[in-house]
């Protein structure tokens, strides 16, 4: 079955219509609207004489903008909170008079400085050289702090010790099905929905770039179709073609695409 599927995948989709006429003086170009609408939604429609439509597509162009910029500027600003929340909070000195690897959850990797020294204390190994080292004396222990960071201390068990209103045994593990989430401390559970709101912002600016794309594609697609309609006559050639993409591992995906001509 699956051999059969890639076979259909392979073999190219064509769709074409055709209406075997000249373009007659005085007629608008189809091409022009299209790049038009391409470049400026909205703009392709006004080039055929469609006004309140054009003033649709700039509106929803407008709108879609403004959110992106919006929804970014909130979300990067929500990280920044979170990011200085984290910094107050989470201290990678009281983690480590807690954590174990040999005792605690251990699943995510981290990179601990003492001094200049680095270490990555999920491994027992490691984790027994870093500690001899904090014993021998130091000025300064550090972790690294990247966005995994950012993430794994408010999500994973392994770092709940860092927090510093972390008490042992009032901790309440999570339960994705039940939309439950881990709450280790109340610092944590705090970190962690402020990590989700931003999140989410980010995800709205990624919906608003979307349809900023969609925008100027049917907008374009439909000032070519109007501007045929004001024609009556124009030759139209849409040619849409479909591959499956391989690769080493198996199909990973569909490779699509469409051209037009007049």
């Amino acid at each position: 079955m699956k051999k059969i599927i890639v076979l259909l995948l392979i073999l190219s989709i064509s769709l074409q219509a055709q209406i075997p006429k000249k373009i007659e003086s005085g007629e608008k170009s189809i091409p022009l609207g299209i790049v038009l609408s391409t470049a400026l939604p909205g703009a392709g429609q006004l080039y055929a004489d469609k006004p309140w439509i054009s003033a649709l597509y700039l509106g929803i162009e407008a709108a879609a903008i403004t959110g992106a910029l919006y929804f970014k500027a909130q979300g990067k600003k929500g990280i920044d909170d979170y990011e200085d929340f984290a910094d107050e909070n989470w201290d990678v000195e009281n983690w480590l008079n807690f954590y174990d690897p040999a005792i605690h959850p251990t699943t995510h990797h981290a990179i601990v400085y003492v001094d200049r020294n680095a270490y990555s204390p999920e491994s027992e190994s490691e984790y027994e050289r870093m500690m001899a080292d904090i014993n021998d004396g130091y000025e300064e222990v550090t972790i690294w702090k990247d966005y995994h960071f950012y993430e794994n201390i408010g999500k994973y068990e392994q770092f709940k010790m860092g927090w510093k209103d972390w008490v042992s045994g009032q901790e309440t593990p999570s339960d994705p099905e039940l939309g439950i989430y881990a709450k280790y401390s109340d610092n944590q559970y705090s970190y962690a929905s402020m990590r989700r709101a931003a999140n989410k912002l980010l995800q709205f600016s990624t919906y608003c770039g979307t349809a900023i794309f969609l925008n100027h594609f049917i907008s374009a697609i439909d000032a070519g179709f109007r501007l045929k309609k004001l024609n009556e006559n124009q030759d139209i050639l849409l040619t849409l073609t479909a591959a499956p993409i391989i690769r080493s591992e198996g199909v990973s995906g569909i490779q699509a695409g469409f051209n037009m001509t007049f």
